[in-house]
């Protein structure tokens, strides 16, 4: 199956160059050791002032600990992703070809429903041209489907070879697209 629509012109194709850490790989751990630790101090605290039994956190541990597990997979899925994912820019839209053992799986984004491309250099040749996508752009890309806004994937090309010219060519096509429906 081709990606393109008929009349679709292929402007860019590329890949990842390398898995790119970013604050938002991070901050979920930092918010579970947080949440874990104002919950312990809360737990100690109605130990010694209320006298509750201490059997009652003794799981919390447990759940810590399967929170962070979830985390640490989000992430591996993450980087699983980079190891098999193309980009294709046209002059429409923005697809995203996931090539993995089960078969192909594509995502595209239209111009219209992205702003305006910038670009974040991360100093080896290669570079992220990101979007302020809005939340409905979000929703839209994962179908509606449940899943927990801090793992929902943004649309951006990442850790691409000349950013810049990408950038350039999403924003020359972008105001003559029509409106995606």
């Amino acid at each position: 199956m081709y990606p393109l629509a008929e009349g679709e012109q292929l402007l860019w194709s590329g890949r990842p160059r390398r898995y790119v850490r970013r604050y938002a790989d991070y901050h979920n751990y930092v918010a579970a050791a947080v949440t874990f630790g104002a919950i312990a101090a809360l737990g100690i605290g109605g130990i010694a002032i209320f006298e509750v039994d201490s059997d009652i956190f003794a799981l919390w541990p447990g759940f810590f600990g399967a929170a962070i597990a979830l985390i640490a997979e989000q992430n591996r899925q993450r980087r699983v992703l980079f190891g098999v994912l193309t980009y294709l820019v046209t002059d429409r839209r923005i697809v995203f070809v996931a090539d993995r053992p089960g078969g192909i799986e594509f995502r595209w984004v239209w111009f219209p429903d992205l702003e305006e491309p910038q670009v974040r250099d991360h100093g080896d040749g290669t570079g992220t041209v990101g979007f302020a996508a809005p939340m409905r752009v979000r929703l839209r890309a994962q179908k509606f489907q449940a899943r927990s806004l801090l793992t929902s994937m943004v649309p951006e090309l990442v850790a691409i070879e000349d950013p810049e010219h990408v950038a350039e060519l999403i924003a020359r096509n972008a105001p003559r697209t029509p409106a995606a429906g």
